[in-house]
Formats: C-alpha cells, structure tokens, sequence
C-alpha cells in the first residue's frame, strides 16, 4: 500500500532561506563561525592524539616494553635505508 503526499514525486523539498541577504558582513560572520568550527574539530583531535600518546606510555610502563618490544623483527633484521652502516 503506497502513501499518498500532497507534493509531487519528482519534487524536493526546497531548503528554508533566508530573508536577509548575503551582504559582506553576514559572510564575515559565517566564515568566522566557520573558522571556529574548523579550530574546535582540529583541537579536538590534538587532544584525542595526546590522550592516545599518554595511554600508549602508561601500558608500555605497566607491561615493561621498550620501543625495541615495539619494532617489527623484521625491520630490525635489515639495515634501515636512512642511518649509515657502521
């Protein structure tokens, strides 16, 4: 059983606009809000960096692992390209 709607199929919705213009201070006012977004969302993953850094280094204490515990024996076993031999 299909629903039937007061608006055409082929017809969206139209988005709700605005009655004020798009003037030069309404645009420096959304790409100010828009800055700040941005500023939140990057703080935020600083933050989440950091909190995964401190979380690494407490289990590396409370497990005794060394960054040496961490490397994959295989790139141990070869030189690494950018040091040297000795």
């Amino acid at each position: 059983m299909r629903f039937k709607s007061d608006r055409p199929a082929n017809k969206r919705p139209q988005a709700p606009t605005r009655s004020e213009p798009l003037n030069d201070q309404r645009f420096n006012d959304l790409i100010g809000k828009a800055s700040a977004f941005f500023a939140t969302f990057e703080r935020d993953l600083q933050g989440e960096r950091a909190a995964a850094i401190e979380e690494i280094n407490a289990r590396m204490v409370e497990y005794g692992l060394t960054l040496e515990d961490l490397m994959d024996p295989a790139e141990s076993a070869s030189p690494r390209r950018d040091t040297p031999p000795h």
